[in-house]
């Protein structure tokens, strides 16, 4: 289960790449990077919850791996 998982998150991070390759080639297709990261963070909601979802993700890969069951 944990390589399933790992493989998951390495596609979703191939995934991000690729989505902001190409946003750098054809900037009308998709935004930059820096335009969705401006109106995401306009609104106080998003930011707290990519804060938390940040929190989980670390917590889950980070700190689950050093505790004893």
């Amino acid at each position: 289960m944990r390589t399933f998982t790992i493989a998951v998150f390495l596609a979703c991070v191939a995934a991000a790449g690729a989505l902001w390759f190409t946003s750098r080639r054809d900037p009308g297709r998709v935004a930059p990077l820096g335009e969705l990261l401006d109106v995401v963070f306009a609104d106080r909601a998003a930011r707290v919850a990519l804060v938390v979802f940040w929190w989980w993700l670390g917590w889950h890969f980070l700190v689950a791996q050093t505790v004893d069951p």
